[in-house]
C-alpha cells in the first residue's frame, strides 16, 4: 500500500483522526508481524503458550530486547507501566525462564533485569522479524524527515504524559 500525502492539511483535528487510524493500522500490523510463519517466531510463541504467558508479557520482553538490561523502574518507564505492575510481569517472565534478575553491582538495592541467555537466541531474531517493517519505513525517510517524525512522536508522548499527570483523559 502506497503512503498517502496531501499538500494542504485540513485541520489539526483531521490530522489527529488520520493519525489514530494510521497508528491503529501500524500497531495491528506489528502484532501480526512477521506475516509468514518463521521458526524462531513460532518457537517463541510456543514457549509463551507453554509458560501460560500472554500479550501483556510481550512489552517488557520487547523493551529488554531493544533497550538491553534495565532496572525494574527503568523498564517500567520504557513500557509505560507502574513499577509494581512491571515487577509482577518480570516475576512471571522470570519464573517462565524468559528473563533473569540480578543485583546491580553498583547499587545493591537495585535489581537489573535482562533477557535470559537460554531464550535470547529465540527472542532477538523474532524481535528483528517483527520490527523489520518499522526499520524499513524509517530507513526510507530522509534524515530530516525522520528527525521531524521522531520529534512529532516525542511531542505526542509528552502531551499524553501531561494529560495523564493532570488526571485528564
Amino acid at each position: 500500500m502506497a503512503a498517502r500525502t496531501t499538500k494542504k492539511r485540513e485541520s489539526p483535528m483531521k490530522d489527529a483522526t488520520d493519525l489514530l487510524t494510521l497508528l491503529s493500522g501500524v500497531l495491528i500490523g506489528l502484532k501480526k508481524s512477521p506475516p509468514k510463519s518463521s521458526p524462531k517466531h513460532d518457537e517463541l510463541r510456543d514457549a509463551f503458550e507453554k509458560s501460560e504467558l500472554g500479550e501483556r508479557h510481550v512489552a517488557p520482553l520487547v523493551a529488554l530486547g531493544i533497550g538491553g538490561p534495565a532496572s525494574v523502574s527503568e523498564l517500567a518507564e520504557r513500557i509505560g507501566l507502574t513499577p509494581a505492575t512491571t515487577s509482577l510481569l518480570v516475576g512471571e517472565l522470570s519464573r517462565a525462564g524468559f528473563v533473569q534478575r540480578r543485583e546491580d553491582e553498583a547499587d545493591r538495592r537495585r535489581t537489573i533485569v535482562s533477557i535470559d541467555e537460554s531464550i535470547e537466541e529465540v527472542v532477538r531474531p523474532s524481535l528483528g522479524e517483527t520490527l523489520a517493517p518499522l526499520d524499513r519505513a524509517l530507513a526510507r525517510m530522509p534524515a530530516a524527515q525522520r528527525h521531524h517524525f521522531m520529534d512529532g512522536l516525542r511531542i505526542l508522548n509528552e502531551e499524553i504524559g501531561r494529560s495523564e499527570g493532570n488526571g485528564s483523559s
